[in-house]
């Protein structure tokens, strides 16, 4: 059973607390991540409408174009329909050596229509270059408003990325005040010395593995933390702990009862790599800190090549493989046995999370 305590400090400061709580009320603080949505919400609205733009423009110009191509056509057979008006107007002019009284006033109006049309059109064509130079132009300045909104946009999801990570690093390392308690079976060859550091060490155990858990639970990207969090160090210390209550209750059952303030110190990659984004999210202006750390926790399990064994870690007995049990980081003495099978009996050091794999040796003497 796990319970959040309150701390003595804490109810001794209640009534500076609810003058607090009640400021707070007034003055809700806002969400960094809410407010980079919202900003990258209208960031995105601003790079959807330049994009209509864009495409409202590059049609124009495309029809633009092809009034070009159907002006220049035009211009060709204007041009032909000048060139033959110009040609029966000189054949006119040869005859009127001869013929003084020809009337020319018909072929010199068709050859000034001709000349008239081909002009209109010229004119039509650099009319209609001159609104194309401009819708490219202006095509130009969208491109350049894109980038810059895509910039911006970049900008802000960076800044997205480094808020997430900011927040999850904060919420891995809030301290908790828990009250655990377990019972235990003592073996009747065990000490009442032995009995009871083994239900102290497991009541530990059972409170480093149930804070972890509702660690996790509690963090605001708790889904997405949980997907990410295999090989993840949290690193959890006890760092205060106080046993409330310990004795024999019934046949060779201990019970211990302990309040605990637990806190995680994870690797310095632990927020990015629960969230699943780049490292260097995390080591962005990382100090060396040189100051000396706690013990923490690591999860390690024990497995063999047998059934029906018996794992003992520094004294304490664990039962048959598979065994997990959390561990403080350092040296332990790990001891699996069997009858019929040489003892399994060796030092390790923890440094993390691990597994041990034991294979035991059937007995010469068998």
């Amino acid at each position: 059973m796990i319970l959040r305590r309150t701390p003595a400090l804490l109810l001794a400061l209640c009534p500076l607390w609810v003058s607090v709580a009640i400021s707070a009320e007034e003055v809700t603080p806002v969400d960094p991540i809410s407010a980079i949505d919202s900003k990258l919400s209208n960031k995105q609205a601003e790079l959807d409408a330049m994009a209509q733009e864009y495409h409202l423009e590059a049609d124009q110009l495309q029809q633009l174009k092809n009034d070009q191509a159907k002006l220049k056509r035009e211009g060709q057979d204007l041009d032909a329909k000048r060139n033959r008006a110009k040609s029966a107007l000189d054949k006119q002019y040869s005859r009127l050596l001869d013929d003084p009284d020809i009337d020319l006033v018909s072929f010199q109006k068709s050859y000034q229509e001709a000349w008239a049309a081909v002009k209109d059109n010229q004119a039509q064509q650099l009319e209609n270059q001159q609104a194309m130079t401009e819708s490219e132009m202006r095509l130009s300045q969208i491109k350049q408003k894109q980038a810059r909104l895509n910039s911006e946009h970049s900008y802000l999801k960076e800044q997205k990325v480094e808020a997430r990570v900011k927040r999850l690093d904060a919420e891995l390392r809030e301290s908790q005040v828990v009250e655990t308690q377990y019972q235990t079976a003592c073996s009747s060859t065990m000490t009442l010395g032995q009995c009871s550091n083994q239900g102290k060490h497991l009541t530990k155990q059972k409170a480093v593995k149930a804070f972890r858990e509702n660690l996790m639970d509690s963090l605001t990207e708790s889904t997405v933390a949980k997907r990410n969090a295999q090989g993840v160090e949290l690193n959890i210390h006890i760092q205060e702990s106080q046993f409330i209550r310990s004795g024999f209750e019934g046949n060779n059952n201990y019970f211990t009862q302990m309040q605990a303030q637990l806190q995680a110190k994870p690797e310095a990659v632990a927020a990015c790599q629960l969230l699943n984004v780049e490292n260097r999210y995390c080591l962005k202006g990382q100090a060396n800190d040189n100051k000396p750390k706690d013990p923490a926790w690591a999860n390690v399990t024990v497995r063999s090549d047998q059934y029906n064994d018996d794992v003992v870690i520094n004294g304490v007995d664990y039962g048959s493989t598979p065994v997990e049990v959390v561990l403080p980081q350092g040296r332990h003495q790990v001891t699996v046995s069997k009858d019929g099978y040489e003892t399994y009996n060796r030092t390790i050091t923890v440094s993390g999370n691990d597994t041990v794999w034991v294979k035991l040796r059937p007995n010469k003497d068998s």
